[in-house]
């Protein structure tokens, strides 16, 4: 019997989606994660049929940059081309998350960037993109260099970053500032943080390493929330 190693870029794809159902963003089928193998035109990542919660190492799985499998027998989303098209536009990503998590979800109803109303929205402050759909066509001219999000209306939302920890930090986030926009959506009188604060406070964030940080406490929260055959979510905060 041949047992084969697990990559590590693997075992990263199995961490966020832990993580990411721990943090309750992983109830249902549909959502994706991947990590850019590096110096290859591959990528890892999770196949359909299995939610977040239920993610174990065999529902990893590699494809190239066309899509295809190394394991034909473990089905991936059908929505799974914008990975490639985003790794193939942006050498800068080495990881992707998207998910159809409830706020970012309600928030794509809107159409826009969550509003600045905490510091934490500040990552996404002139970095998302809007797009009409999750095809590459329509999200590679809505996509700046730099962007960090994107909002596809009426379905849920991408994060992007250089590693899991970021692409994974930064969608964690994104429901939070989602969420905290959402549920003042009726309030016309909040007032949202000036252009100059938000960058302020965006260096800031980015000097005291809180991707890597909030990425850290994901991987503990999906290790204490995984009962050994499936991750229940900690109650929201």
């Amino acid at each position: 019997m041949t047992v084969t190693t697990p990559s590590q870029e693997q075992q990263l794809v199995l961490q966020a989606c832990r993580g990411l159902a721990a943090n309750g963003l992983g109830p249902s089928i549909g959502g994706h994660v991947s990590v850019r193998v590096p110096g290859e035109e591959r990528y890892w990542t999770n196949r359909l049929s299995r939610t977040f919660e239920e993610m174990q190492l065999d529902d990893i799985v590699l494809l190239d940059f066309e899509g295809r499998s190394v394991d034909p027998d473990v089905v991936v989303s059908p929505g799974i081309g914008f990975h490639h098209g985003i790794y193939g536009l942006r050498p800068d990503v080495g990881a992707i998350v998207h998910t159809h998590g409830y706020w970012v979800t309600a928030q794509s109803a809107f159409g826009r960037e969550p509003r600045m109303l905490h510091n934490m929205s500040t990552y996404f402050h002139g970095r998302t993109a809007i797009a009409p759909d999750d095809e590459i066509d329509a999200i590679a001219p809505a996509m700046k260099d730099g962007d960090v999000a994107i909002i596809i209306p009426w379905h849920g939302a991408i994060t992007l970053g250089a590693t899991i920890a970021e692409a994974a930090g930064l969608h964690v986030t994104f429901d939070y500032a989602c969420r905290l926009d959402v549920s003042l959506s009726g309030d016309k009188e909040v007032p949202t943080m000036p252009d100059d604060h938000a960058e302020a406070v965006q260096k800031l964030l980015t000097k005291a390493n809180y991707l890597q940080l909030a990425w850290d406490l994901m991987v503990r929260k999906g290790e204490r929330c995984y009962d050994g055959q499936v991750v229940v979510p900690a109650p929201a905060a």
